[in-house]
């Protein structure tokens, strides 16, 4: 495992000569950079500790015209090592490194004083109190200078020291979780084909792993690796800097700002709602300024549109919505810097909150502020009830809020059942999928459930309950799993029971209820009356009731309207298995036995069957033993 150093500072300070010296291996790979003797692209070398660590050192350019890989190789690295010459003192691009050091939330490092070797004690004495000076003032108070020159080797051993103390104390990165590598470097390797290389940002990754490629999401195998320049390690972590050789990989299909992870981490979005800061040598950032976003190792044009105000104030900070002009991997938590779009040059940065965020609206911008300032608290309690506020009875899952907010999941679960103990939350188990709503909406669900049937109750005391399917009608505009929920719960708590085909509120009567059973007698015999034929539905002075009774299975409905007594059709069922026994009969020798017409035989034929009594095999049915 190991510790990334990111060097910064002005153009022709020594950064690369410094490296060098401490690695033995020249950064600067490039011929255009031998030639010119400037950093153009990103190095990296690696210096090993006595501890059997390492510490990878990314060279970074200095010169202006270079700020954008400097900012990409900046934004995976634990700790800086700025480099300031002593003729020369601070410039430009030291002091535009450091705000994007700051930015980026990289404010654990050193100084290196370089170039000692060509002025007096007295001019360092000066160049090192202006530097004290400066970081005064730009937030990195206390930061420890070193005089060194490259050229004598003055003060470098003992720089040595300090960075391996240094990556010791920054101690190693969390290697658990999902892997994710942001790519900063991709090359040809000649028999090996496309190689990229970054520094893994979490999890771990070993030879033969599945990697998906992000934008894109293709999938291809780890076929080789090697990790901090080690061919022969297997398996890399956080903290790692990686090279893989992906079994299908093309040039074409990967460029510097792609990442590659473990399936389905990744999110590709073409918004972000954001904490901004604004620098204080910036200009106010306007409604829909068109800006240049660097977040990981990419970088998108962006317009930016603030969220409270039509205005960020230099140096201040506020809530930003960004519209990319192209879609970018970001997850909630990772940091990211702006440039002006021109002059190229600076602005600010800062965290995001919140990925593939819909247009600001003004009449929504306080709700949408206390959601941002909730998300920038870092409190999981206060971001879980900002998502299930706005969720309503949708509600979250454990792995939409973890994809939404990159939480870990052990501890989104983990509040999420203390809020379901405190009664602020219901959780829903379906099979390996976990689901939370807020209990005020769980509690109306159940109130109108329980309405629902009270009324039907009250209108049709007779009948024995609703069907398992009326829930759903009642509660039209909940999700499936939210009445199925619903229902379980009230089936839990005693109010509700599941009465073979029907649910019906616990209180209500199982048999007929007391007073309703002449009306019933009536209604039977009123039936019955029609003998073979049965009775229209409309002949019934009670047709309501005559319904009840359907539903408790008192009354059959032998063809739409008709009814017959569940008496009489189970009385016919058993002569017919009497009379026909195994050899069945047809429909004509049916309406013999019965003494009625084709029609009504056919009724009673076709009610047989739906019952399940009689199975029709060409012209005869035969008969079922009951």
């Amino acid at each position: 495992m190991g510790v990334i150093v990111g060097t910064a500072g002005h153009i022709d300070h020594g950064k690369s000569q410094l490296v060098k010296y401490l690695t033995g291996t020249d950064p600067d790979r490039l011929k255009e950079e031998k030639e010119r003797g400037i950093t153009i692209e990103l190095g990296y070398v690696f210096m090993p500790t006595p501890a059997g660590g390492v510490i990878s050192f990314i060279d970074v350019p200095g010169h202006e015209k270079f700020v954008r890989q400097m900012v990409a190789g900046t934004a995976t690295v634990d700790c800086f090592l700025l480099v300031v010459a002593a003729d020369e003192g601070i410039m430009p691009q030291t002091r535009e490194h450091l705000d994007i050091l700051r930015l980026l939330g990289v404010d654990n490092g050193i100084v290196a004083l370089t170039k000692c070797d060509l002025v007096d004690d007295d001019m360092q004495e000066l160049v090192e109190a202006e530097i004290v000076e400066y970081f005064e003032d730009s937030g990195f108070s206390g930061t420890p200078v070193y005089r060194v020159s490259s050229k004598t080797g003055t003060g470098m051993e003992e720089l040595r020291k300090v960075l391996i103390r240094l990556a010791e104390e920054t101690g190693q990165r969390h290697s658990e979780g999902k892997f994710r590598l942001d790519i900063d470097r991709i090359f040809m390797l000649e028999g090996f084909g496309t190689i990229i290389g970054g520094t893994a940002v979490s999890g771990s990754v070993s030879v033969g792993d599945e990697l998906e490629l992000q934008p894109g999401g293709s999938k291809y195998r780890v076929r080789e690796m090697r990790v901090n320049e080690n061919r022969d390690v297997k398996t890399g972590v956080a903290g790692d800097r990686i090279a893989l050789n992906l079994v299908g990989l093309d040039r074409d299909d990967v460029y510097r700002g792609s990442c590659v992870a473990e399936p389905g981490y990744l999110q590709v979005k073409g918004s972000l709602d954001t904490s901004l800061t604004l620098l204080e040598t910036a200009k106010p950032l306007k409604k829909y300024q068109r800006v240049r976003l660097h977040t990981g190792t990419a970088e998108v044009m962006a317009r930016a549109v603030p969220v409270e105000t039509d205005v960020i104030s230099p140096g201040t900070a506020g809530y930003v919505h960004f519209q990319l002009e192209s879609p970018v991997v970001a997850l909630p938590g990772d940091k990211f810097v702006v440039r002006d779009f021109s002059p190229v040059i600076t602005i600010g940065g800062g965290i995001i909150l919140e990925a593939g965020t819909r247009k600001v609206r003004k009449k929504y911008a306080s709700e949408r502020t206390s959601h941002l300032i909730a998300l920038e608290s870092g409190d999981i309690e206060s971001i879980l009830e900002e998502m299930l506020e706005h969720s309503g009875i949708e509600g979250i899952t454990f792995k939409s809020a973890e994809k939404s907010t990159s939480l870990a999941v052990d501890d989104i679960r983990n509040t999420l059942l203390e809020m379901g103990k405190k009664g602020e939350i219901e959780l829903v188990d379906e099979g390996s999928t976990h689901r939370a709503v807020k209990r005020i909406h769980f509690d109306e669900a159940c109130e109108r459930l329980v309405s629902g049937f009270t009324r039907h109750h009250e209108t049709n005391p007779v009948s024995p309950g609703l069907q398992l399917t009326e829930p759903s009608r009642i509660l039209k505009e909940y999700p499936r799993w939210f009445v199925r929920a619903v229902v379980n719960r009230l089936i839990e708590s005693c109010e509700l029971e599941k009465r073979d085909d029907w649910l019906a509120l616990s209180c209500h009567h199982r048999e007929i209820p007391p007073g309703y059973s002449e009306a019933v007698d009536g209604v039977i015999s009123r039936v019955d009356t029609g003998e073979n034929m049965g009775v229209s539905v409309g002949d019934v002075q009670n047709s309501a009731l005559a319904r009840a009774l359907i539903e408790r299975g008192l009354l059959h409905e032998l063809s739409v309207g008709v009814l017959v007594t569940s008496e009489r059709a189970g009385t016919l069922i058993r002569k017919i298995i009497d009379r026909f026994g195994e050899s069945g009969f047809t429909l004509g020798e049916l309406r013999d036995f019965l003494g009625v017409s084709r029609k009504a035989a056919l009724r009673w034929a076709e009610f047989f069957d739906s019952r399940g009594w009689t199975i029709r095999k060409g012209d005869r049915r035969y008969c079922k033993q009951l």
